[in-house]
């Protein structure tokens, strides 16, 4: 008797073990299966669009100021930079967020006004150097809530769906933005600022905004 509990005992010890191992197992495959959309894959939907080169959707919404400092507009880059900013023509400046992890790129077209920014860019800091100065906010935000770390689908609900995936990988994936004439007859927004092609570019790495970039091509 005693060995027949004994085996039994043994038995229920390994069906134990092995029910383990399979759930276990399984858990592993869901955590691997991270959706397309977060590693940086072309979707269908995406593949679509691409091909078809979205002729029949307008991007009609753009984001057109970060930190506070407006596209185009010189008195919003003196009320957050100081009176005595100047921000010479045909130029880029580059400031750090207040903790020194973040990087915010602003240029200058040839023949615009000094202060009047046509181009935003933002990055991750891998160092600080001293020259350049500091904005004080901890994070650069959009006027539409767009900042470094959020997810592809948060990009999506602020901007819309028409966009094409570009430079696609395994982890990696561009989203492009563009509003160009005369597209914008809705909004006005080229030719309010006299400018003919508007884009906005974000890069995503394992499902999260690395950087990006938004404003005016040089006419």
């Amino acid at each position: 008797m005693k060995i027949l509990k004994l085996y039994s005992k043994s038995i229920l010890f390994y069906l134990f073990v092995i029910v383990s191992i399979l759930l276990n197992c399984k858990y592993s495959t869901k955590k691997l299966n991270v959706p397309d959309e977060q590693l940086g894959i072309v979707s269908e939907f995406e593949k679509e669009g691409n091909n078809i080169g979205q002729r029949d959707c307008i991007f009609l919404d753009p984001d057109t100021s970060i930190a506070g400092i407006k596209i185009r507009d010189a008195k919003s880059v003196l009320n957050v930079l100081g009176h005595k900013t100047n921000l010479v023509l045909d130029s880029t400046q580059i400031f750090y967020s207040n903790d020194k992890k973040q990087i915010l790129t602003m240029t200058i077209h040839p023949g615009e006004s000094t202060n009047q920014v046509s181009v935003f860019s933002i990055l991750y800091a891998t160092n600080f150097k001293e020259k350049f100065r500091l904005i004080e906010t901890p994070e650069f935000i959009t006027e539409k809530g767009i900042k470094l770390g959020i997810s592809k689908s948060e990009i999506i609900d602020r901007l819309g769906t028409c966009y094409l995936a570009k430079d696609s990988s395994s982890n990696s994936i561009l989203l492009e933005y563009k509003l160009e004439l005369p597209n914008d007859i809705k909004t006005g927004f080229l030719a309010r600022n006299q400018m003919p092609i508007y884009f906005a570019n974000y890069r995503l790495t394992n499902g999260y905004l690395e950087g990006f970039e938004f404003g005016f091509e040089n006419p």
